[in-house]
């Protein structure tokens, strides 16, 4: 398959202390055709259009508002997530609960009180008395752009957003979502080479890279370009689907455009 075009604004990605923000020129992603199969001929409509609901986990766990303290960090707990959403019968939001809020609510170890009595007052602990509520919390829909929502979670330190539709949940995206688009975005589970090359910041310096792939019959995985200029130029990650990349370094370098470094991938 060919090199599919993608065109992406500037994301800005946190985790924990480490912040990444990238400019994504070119992206592919198989899952982004409903079918690799041609239909009487032709290829397929590409049903990817860059919204939330494209990604986001339309089923995630959530708890009602008079569960007990235990019934909440139980589930975190069992599931092995960070954020549980509270939702009413009417799958509403009323809140949402982290693992940090099961922390802070939980006695701390210079407690006073008995096991027994830590154990009855949390036992008798609801969930909408920790909670954080609804009105504090930031939401989406699922026709915002997914970039917005990285964007949006990155400006605000929060590690999740819930998706609405109308009053009710449709779904949640986690900054655990945030990292495997980045991952995808990258092409970090194909096997290749990555280049990384210099180029002016001027329309069209792109096409003579893209044409030096042509001549050797190469498909690009992926292009990012970070926001920072290097010595008044552009740097551009560049991951191609083959590992004899000689040749193509010096016709490269022979057009004008440095290669400041190689790298297969994934990593020997």
């Amino acid at each position: 398959m060919g090199m599919d075009l993608v065109a992406f604004k500037s994301l800005s990605l946190r985790s924990d202390d480490v912040a990444v923000e990238i400019n994504f020129l070119v992206a592919t992603r198989s899952m982004w055709y409903n079918s690799g199969k041609r239909k009487g001929g032709v290829i397929m409509k590409i049903t990817y259009k860059g919204f939330v609901r494209e990604m986001i986990e339309r089923n995630p766990v959530t708890i009602g508002p008079d569960a007990s303290f235990f019934e909440a960090r139980n589930l975190i707990q069992e599931k092995g997530i960070r954020h549980l959403l509270v939702v009413d019968k009417n799958n509403r939001v009323l809140g949402i609960v982290t693992d940090r809020d099961i922390r802070e609510a939980a006695p701390s170890d210079a407690s006073t009180l008995s096991i027994k009595e830590m154990n009855y007052l949390l036992g008798h602990l609801k969930v909408s008395a920790f909670m954080t509520p609804k009105d504090k919390l930031i939401t989406i829909t699922p026709d915002t752009l997914i970039e917005e929502a990285v964007q949006l979670m990155h400006e605000h330190k929060i590690g999740c957003l819930p998706v609405m539709e109308g009053k009710k949940l449709y779904g949640v995206i986690t900054e655990t979502d945030a990292l495997d688009l980045l991952v995808d975005l990258f092409g970090l589970k194909q096997k290749g080479t990555r280049l990384t090359v210099a180029l002016e910041d001027k329309p069209g310096t792109m096409f003579g890279i893209l044409e030096v792939f042509k001549k050797h019959n190469v498909n690009v995985i992926s292009i990012a370009s970070p926001s920072f200029m290097v010595e008044g130029k552009r740097l551009a990650a560049i991951r191609i689907r083959t590992e004899k990349y000689k040749d193509i370094v010096k016709d490269l370098e022979k057009a004008g455009y440095p290669v400041l470094s190689i790298g297969k991938w994934p990593s020997v």
